[in-house]
């Protein structure tokens, strides 16, 4: 009898291991805070790619995580998130940012090309996008 090939096992069983939301510095997730929720690819069910950082020792991580881990740390009662990105959205104060207004910034820096060579004042534009929240708060981002 043959044997049976390994796309016959259900989609669950190739699915990686479930990884908790931890911060191993700290040893807790009691600090840690949410900042992007992007769906994986390939799609796995249930699962999102999740970019989280600590609060106390200031470390980010990056990893695939289950929805329901994911959910836990968001649903506490005593955290505050700040601003959370889910997909092509800014939540801040559980709302969607809007476009308040569109910028074209110039950011300036001196820089040396070789050592001992004089310095030249280097200049770039950035177009970026004003997002503003219902509460007020407002934060810029590139376009």
């Amino acid at each position: 009898m043959p044997a049976q090939p390994a796309s016959r096992v259900p989609d669950e069983a190739h699915q990686p291991p479930d990884e908790p939301l931890w911060c191993p510095r700290c040893n807790t997730d009691q600090h840690l805070l949410v900042d992007s929720i992007q769906s994986h690819y390939p799609p796995a069910p249930n699962r999102v790619d999740v970019s989280y950082q600590c609060a106390e020792c200031r470390y980010t991580y990056e990893h695939l995580a289950s929805v329901q881990r994911v959910a836990a740390i968001l649903n506490r009662p005593s955290g505050t998130q700040g601003i959370l990105q889910f997909g092509g959205q800014f939540l801040h104060c559980g709302n969607p940012m809007k476009t308040r207004s569109c910028e074209l910034r110039r950011i300036q820096a001196p820089l040396a090309l070789k050592p001992g060579a004089p310095l030249r004042l280097y200049e770039v534009y950035i177009n970026t996008r004003v997002l503003g929240c219902t509460c007020g708060f407002r934060m810029e981002i590139p376009d």
